[in-house]
C-alpha cells in the first residue's frame, strides 16, 4: 500500500497573508465641530489594502511607509492629519492594546 503524505496538524489559514486597514482622522475640534475619527477596514488582500491606502491619502503609498514605520503613512486634510496604517490581521497597534 502507498504511504498517505502527511498532513500538517495546523493548516496554514486564509487570514495569513491578508491585512486590516486602520484609518485615525485627527482635527481642531474648534473648525469641524469633532474631534475626527476612525475606521478599520475588514480583512482583505495586501495588494486590496494598498488601493484603498491610496484612496484614503489620495495618491499612491510610498513602498516604505512615511520613513517612521513601514506600513503606515499620513497626510494633511482640512483642519488636521489623517493616519493610515496596514497591520496583519489579528495584530492590534500598541495603542489599542494599551486601552488608549
Amino acid at each position: 500500500m502507498a504511504r498517505r503524505p502527511s498532513v500538517p496538524l495546523r493548516p496554514a489559514s486564509a487570514t495569513d497573508d491578508r491585512v486590516v486597514v486602520r484609518v485615525r482622522d485627527q482635527v481642531n475640534h474648534a473648525l469641524a465641530g469633532h474631534g475626527g475619527g476612525h475606521y478599520i477596514s475588514p480583512p482583505q488582500k495586501r495588494a486590496d489594502a494598498l488601493i484603498l491606502v491610496a484612496l484614503l491619502l489620495g495618491r499612491p503609498p510610498h513602498p516604505d511607509g512615511d520613513g517612521i514605520e513601514p506600513s503606515r503613512w499620513s497626510c494633511p486634510l482640512a483642519g488636521g492629519q489623517r493616519t493610515v496604517t496596514l497591520d496583519p490581521v489579528g495584530d492590534q497597534p500598541a495603542a489599542e492594546r494599551n486601552g488608549r
